[in-house]
Formats: C-alpha cells, sequence, structure tokens
C-alpha cells in the first residue's frame, strides 16, 4: 500500500520532547499502518551546551548541567516517559548533542531499515540507561546491537555521515524547524508544520483534513499476547507507549508489564522516573528471581 500521509520528525536524540512522543509516534504507527510513513531529519540540539540560552526552560550559563537534568524530570512528570539523571552530569550531558545527530546519519547510510531503530536506542541510552551516546565507542556498542557492521559505521561517522547531518540542518532551515520536534505533515501537494509536543488527536485531525477523508484506523485488543507481541516487534515499551497505544490506564499497563517481566517473557528494569520493558532476544531466558538473562 502507498503511504497516503508523509510524516517527518526535526529531531535530536538527545530532546527530552521527542523522547516524550515516542508514544504517539508508536501509537500512530499502530493506527495507521502503511497509510503513514515516518522519517526522522536531524537538527541538532546545540554545538556548544555553554552558549545555550533557554530562559523558558531555565536553561542557560555555566550550571548548564543540573539545569537540563532538572528539565528532564519536569517533562518526564508531563510526557510520562521515564528518564534517569543519577549518572546526568559524569556520564550522559554533552557539551554538543552533533556527534549523536551525526551517528544516526552513520546509521541511515548503512541500513535505513535499521536506522530508526538505532535511534530509538540512542534516545533510550541517554534518557534511561546514563551512556555517553556522544562517545563513538559507545555508539559503535549500540550500532553493534542493532545489527550494524561496527567497522563501516565507524568509518562513516567520520566520513559521510557529517555532510549528511549537515543537509538535513539544511532542510531544518528550509522548513522552518528551529526547535524539537518540529513535525511536517504532507501529501498530495499539501504540508503543515506542527510544532512542539503534541498529542494523538492533534495529529489525527491533521491527517484526515489533508487526506480530505478519515484515514482507516486500527484499535489494538488490549491483552498479554497483544502487549508481548507489541514490545516484540519494537524491542521495548515503557508504560506509557503501552497506555497510549492500547488505550489503557498507567495502573492497568503497568500491572500487565510487571506480570510479564515475573513470567520471564520480558525483561524490566527500573530507569529513574519509570521502568524500561525489553523484548528477550530468541535463544535468551530470564530468571525471575534474579532478573539475569542469558
Amino acid at each position: 500500500m502507498k503511504p497516503t500521509i508523509e510524516l517527518i520528525e526535526f529531531t535530536d536524540p538527545y530532546c527530552t520532547w521527542c523522547w516524550g512522543s515516542e508514544p504517539i509516534l508508536r501509537r500512530i504507527q499502530e493506527t495507521y499502518g502503511e497509510q503513514v510513513s515516518l522519517h526522522f531529519v536531524m537538527g541538532g540540539l546545540t554545538d556548544n551546551a555553554d552558549q545555550v540560552h533557554d530562559p523558558a526552560n531555565g536553561i542557560g550559563g555555566a550550571d548548564w548541567k543540573r539545569q537540563i537534568a532538572a528539565h528532564w524530570v519536569d517533562a518526564s512528570t508531563r510526557h510520562g516517559m521515564p528518564v534517569d539523571i543519577s549518572n546526568f552530569a559524569e556520564k550522559v550531558a554533552p557539551k554538543s548533542t552533533y556527534p549523536a545527530n551525526i551517528a544516526y546519519e552513520a546509521a541511515k547510510l548503512q541500513n535505513p531499515g535499521l536506522a530508526d531503530r538505532y535511534l530509538r536506542r540512542l534516545r533510550e541510552a541517554a534518557a534511561t540507561e546514563s551512556r555517553s551516546i556522544h562517545l563513538p565507542e559507545v555508539q559503535a556498542d549500540i550500532a553493534e546491537e542493532v545489527g550494524l557492521d561496527r567497522t563501516r559505521f565507524l568509518a562513516d561517522i567520520a566520513g559521510p555521515a557529517k555532510q549528511a547531518f549537515a543537509d538535513d540542518q539544511r532542510l531544518c532551515h528550509e522548513n522552518g524547524a528551529f526547535g524539537f520536534p518540529t513535525f511536517l505533515i504532507r501529501t498530495g501537494g499539501q504540508e503543515r508544520l506542527i510544532y512542539g509536543y503534541n498529542r494523538f488527536p492533534t495529529f489525527a485531525a491533521v491527517f484526515d483534513n489533508l487526506a480530505g477523508a478519515p484515514l482507516q484506523k486500527h484499535q489494538l485488543t488490549f491483552s498479554e499476547e497483544a502487549v508481548l507481541s507489541f514490545i516484540n516487534k519494537y524491542g521495548s515499551a515503557a508504560a506509557r507507549e503501552v497506555v497510549e497505544v492500547f488505550g489503557v490506564s498507567f495502573d492497568e499497563a503497568t500491572a500487565l508489564l510487571d506480570q510479564l517481566a515475573t513470567n520471564g517473557k520480558i525483561e524490566a528494569h527500573l530507569a529513574g522516573t519509570g521502568s524500561m520493558y525489553r523484548a528477550i532476544p530468541i535463544g535468551e531466558t530470564c530468571d525471575p528471581l534474579t532478573g539475569q538473562c542469558m
């Protein structure tokens, strides 16, 4: 089926409101399927955090690491995705977010099909695992994790990925995307920009308006089998994503996810303000008492 709608997110792997938009994007993917094609364009939040001036979020000056960490926690209370700032200053906070953007470009040059999964893992690694995704060795470790060739990945970071990032930044500027996330929705010669974090009904209304008729919608049934299939499909999920996609309460989502983890069907780990739940690779088993997977 040819996509009816093209949805482009102008983004940065470190952007906490982009992380908060992940549940919305997954609901869009599960609701509309092939009717909506999703693409990412890297914008780069900053090349020098010492020079950031964001009074709306209380960020600016020498204390930027503490300020950004506080901003992540505040945003988490509103968008619902977990963040862990316990090692933010020591491991996570980069002076420049550009290297992580370039890493995504390297993944895309090698395998566009795996690049989006790589971007998701970059977001998770920074937001919930205190990993230094600005460092090449960490970027390469994550690349291998999603199935990319490490040697080519590192070569592309040092070479063509830099130009690809510059090209993406140009697209951001041409489309007026100066903050993240910004979404460009287009079809049939029509397009609409949506700025910042938005709920699913906003996207649904724009899709139907631009398409000229309501798109077909698919509603997932909430069950243990369906949630397990959802996590296996994407590799991981937070409770907020299950809430969004399946239309259930946070308590219902958490209870089912914790039960799946207890039964060794998925892996759970605490992530600061919440928990992340991961698929268990084929061939691995997890001890429900220790949580260790082998």
